[in-house]
């Protein structure tokens, strides 16, 4: 005679079963990945990042192969820098393909540089960077929301001018100070329209959405460390900052973003996630790379009123 037997499934063997399938799926869905690659003739690659009041500085390097750890210096190229169409110096070679100027960078200027590589054609960048918004107040609000575990997050509410003639571009960095160490403060949910209207979570933004000659936007985020006292549950530590607002141009503006995305389709966040490839912003002629800049102002060092310093 047929007889049935029941299994009783726990728990935990369902959890057990479940992870066994995911795991099957995932592993059967994947494909070899080619991995050798044919030769290619490098290319030149241009990167400088002009900051106003700094001096300029180019580096210079050779593409290679994806496996390739490190980058092929090029030591023996030609910089040229001028100013305003204005041919101003060479560049000094100081090392690992770095090449340094004398020159401080002025906001407003045009910078250009022309590399000249034994046999290659001439790379040409050329950018300016804008004059400086500045910041007109800044308003720190310890206890701005709660996550979804009941922690609390701060938030810094950021008043700056704006050209409403001009199309304008931004980059805010919170700069957070625990003992003698600076980190990034991280963003952390974005609520201001100006922000959702980039459609990333980082703080760069256009003057598109904003109509006056001032704005004032709001900033959460998160420091990293969490404390607890008595009964008022988990709260955010606290630390001192400074607000940095930089007041970037077009190209910037759109490799930082683009940057992101590069590095978000590299490294997934789920697991089993699909890799996309998103390819960097570039601007130089004859070569990869990026030739842009920025112009900052920076607020005065900001004690939030907290008792949980560390």
């Amino acid at each position: 005679m047929y007889k049935q037997k029941n299994i009783l499934l726990t728990p935990a063997v369902f959890k057990l079963i479940v992870a066994i399938v995911l795991l099957y799926f995932i592993s059967s869905c994947r494909d070899l990945v080619q991995d050798e690659f044919p030769d290619f003739i490098p290319v030149p690659t241009v990167n400088s990042i002009l900051i106003a009041g700094d001096t300029l500085r180019v580096h210079v390097s050779l593409s290679g192969k994806i496996e390739k750890e490190q980058l092929n210096w090029v030591n023996n190229a030609e910089v040229k820098l001028y100013v305003n169409d204005q041919f101003k110096e060479n560049l000094d070679y100081f090392n690992e393909g770095i090449y340094t100027s004398q020159t401080i960078v002025e906001p407003a200027n045009t910078y250009k540089c022309k590399v000249l590589i034994p046999g290659y054609d001439t790379v040409v960048c050329v950018n300016s960077i804008p004059v400086p918004s500045q910041i007109l107040n800044i308003v720190h609000i310890n206890n701005a929301g709660k996550d979804e575990e009941g922690l609390t997050y701060p938030a810094v509410q950021l008043t700056f001018n704006n050209n409403v003639q001009q199309e304008r571009y931004y980059e805010v960095i919170i700069r957070l100070f625990q003992y003698d160490y600076e980190y990034p403060g991280q963003i952390y949910t974005i609520t201001d329209p100006v922000l959702q209207n980039e459609g990333l979570p980082i703080v760069i933004f256009s003057n598109e959405l904003i109509n006056d000659t001032t704005y004032t936007m709001l900033i959460n985020y998160t420091t990293g460390s969490a404390a607890s006292s008595g009964n008022d549950g988990w709260h955010s530590v606290l630390y001192p900052l400074i607000i940095e607002l930089r007041s970037i141009n077009y190209d910037y503006y759109q490799y930082v973003k683009q940057y992101y995305l590069y590095e978000t389709g590299r490294f997934p966040n789920i697991v089993g996630g699909v890799v996309t490839s998103f390819p960097l912003y570039s601007n130089i002629d004859n070569a990869y790379g990026i030739f842009t800049g920025y112009s900052k102002v920076m607020s005065d060092t900001i004690y939030p009123e907290s008792q949980f310093y560390k």
